[in-house]
């Protein structure tokens, strides 16, 4: 099945969204724009790539955020967020170390890195836990700052080329499949 047939069949339509509840708004918001729904692989790449971007830094409205910067930038709005889910509890350690490495990289190596066992919780007092992983990090500081749109920089570039170029080869297999199957029915004929 092509890449855009299968996406068209798992995203839901504008005018299904505009007779769900809470979801009117954006089906009355995405009928007359087709452009940040269609399934096309430019925008659903860059709609990913978007999602990623904006889901590395850590906000509590990753979302909502990567529907508002989808929109703006004419990007596939369902694509960019669910691209803000690739970064979850799993991979959120993976995509600090990077953005620490990244951040250091830039910043320079002159402030000590903060290690887990800093993060010292007094498991008998749950008030002090906040105060505890706030001053965590404050010692991670500017690499973490500064490395954390670096991260999401460099990781949406790779979603996107991931997205773009594994949707073109999909493309590409589907049509070399079509053209054998051709030539299969074309020699068949002949004999």
């Amino acid at each position: 099945m092509p890449a855009s047939r299968l996406a068209r069949r798992l995203l839901p339509h504008p005018d299904t969204l505009s007779q769900t509840p809470g979801l009117r708004w954006l089906g009355h918001y995405l009928a007359p724009r087709p452009w940040l729904w269609v399934a096309h692989r430019r925008r659903v790449a860059l709609g990913v790539a978007l999602g990623l971007a904006v889901g590395v830094i850590p906000l509590p409205t990753q979302m909502l955020m990567a529907a508002v910067v989808a929109i703006v930038c004419r990007a596939n709005v369902a694509a960019a967020v669910a691209g803000t889910w690739l970064t979850n509890p799993f991979t959120l350690l993976p995509i600090w170390t990077l953005a620490i490495g990244l951040g250091r990289l830039v910043v320079g190596n002159g402030e000590p890195i903060a290690t887990p066992t800093m993060l010292e919780f007094d498991w008998a007092a749950p008030m002090s836990w906040g105060p505890s992983l706030w001053a965590w990090l404050q010692t991670l500081g500017k690499p973490l700052l500064v490395g954390l749109p670096l991260a999401g920089a460099l990781l949406g570039l790779l979603a996107y080329l991931a997205v773009y170029l594994g949707w073109w080869a999909v493309i590409r297999g589907e049509r070399w499949r079509r053209l054998r199957q051709r030539q299969r029915r074309a020699s068949s004929a002949q004999r």
